[in-house]
């Protein structure tokens, strides 16, 4: 698929351009007894040249490589959601899509990234979109907030799945929070980065419970899930509810159970509310231009429809929920106040 951009050249009424454009030739210089003139017709050839020239500059822009900021690292449930949607909307745009994983500071380092880019429509970001809903309101010093971004699509939600080890006393969420009663603070849970929507989801579900855990952040997913295999950590708040292998999942923040883990309960079920998703969408600087931006989102709503995403999705164990450009704004707007208004009630978690 290939852009087409066209340009109208102007002539303008100053004395410079009215001479070199008139219909009479004009004298421009000498060297010796050599005359260099220019008329009409030679100023018409130059003009059929540049605007010849126009299109395979443009098309040429089309053809370059995307690169897709994650801001979390390899091998976390962010990063595979983002290769899956990248293999297939590289075929979809008819353009290479080079993942790049700029992870740290919570996720805060790579959309910094995506944000202060060009908004050229080459450089684009995908993470679960905590990072822009969430952080902002946790820190001031930020280059960036839910404004700064043209949304492209909404390509996925996540469950959040409370996951301990295979070897944990806790076989349930009962189980768990009995003993952080019995322990406030001594209990320790690790997730993705301070101001996360697991984290938010963690603060919201121990304050329902009446209940104090001590917070770990880590750059991702994976670093988490490392962390727990090593009992560094007493729970582990998951976003790859198709990638908790041989870990115990306690219950999953959501209001319905998710397919890829059928036995395991929801907090709506066990009483404590149905929380909020996580959504992972793909987005890019503010400023992309509006045929840029047009054909980016007809292309990820075109990959969202195939078989082959929704499979692999499937497959991977995150659930397909898709929204386009304008409606995943409205919704990012929606979350943010429902983080900031969160983020006022625990005032704790400003840093």
């Amino acid at each position: 698929m290939k852009d087409i951009a066209s340009r109208e050249h102007k002539t303008s009424n100053n004395k410079l351009g009215h001479g070199f454009l008139s219909s009479k030739p004009e004298r421009l210089g000498t060297v010796g007894e050599a005359t260099y003139m220019f008329d009409k017709k030679a100023c018409c050839i130059i003009a059929l040249m540049v605007s010849l020239l126009v299109p395979v500059t443009a098309s040429a822009q089309g053809s370059r490589n995307i690169e897709l900021i994650v801001p979390f690292p390899a091998g976390g449930v962010t990063d595979l959601v983002a290769r899956i949607l990248s293999e297939r909307l590289s075929k979809d745009l008819d353009q290479t899509i080079v993942v790049i994983n700029r992870d740290g500071a919570g996720g805060t380092i790579g959309a910094t990234a995506t944000a202060v880019a060009a908004p050229d429509g080459v450089t684009l970001g995908f993470s679960a979109m905590g990072v822009i809903t969430g952080r902002p309101h946790l820190r001031s010093d930020l280059r960036y907030n839910v404004n700064s971004f043209d949304y492209i699509c909404q390509v996925a939600i996540t469950p959040t799945v409370i996951v301990v080890s295979p070897e944990s006393p806790y076989r349930s969420l009962k189980d768990l929070f009995d003993q952080a009663r019995q322990t406030p603070d001594k209990l320790t849970y690790g997730h993705p980065g301070h101001g996360s929507i697991p984290h938010l989801q963690m603060l919201d579900l121990s304050s329902r419970a009446g209940v104090t855990l001590t917070s770990v952040p880590f750059r991702g997913d994976a670093p988490a899930r490392t962390a727990l295999i090593g009992k560094h950590i007493d729970i582990q708040m998951s976003g790859d509810a198709g990638g908790i292998g041989n870990m115990r999942a306690l219950a999953i923040i959501a209001r319905e159970r998710t397919p890829s883990l059928p036995d395991v309960p929801t907090t709506n079920e066990l009483g404590f509310g149905e929380g909020f998703a996580t959504p992972f969408g793909l987005y890019a600087p503010k400023g992309v231009p509006a045929a840029a931006l047009t054909r980016l989102r007809k292309a990820c709503a075109d990959t969202v429809a195939s078989q082959s995403f929704r499979a692999a999705m499937t497959k991977s164990g995150q659930t397909v929920d898709y929204f386009d450009g304008p409606e995943f704004a409205a919704r990012m707007e929606q979350v943010s106040r429902l983080v900031g208004d969160l983020v006022e009630k625990m005032p704790a978690l400003k840093n």
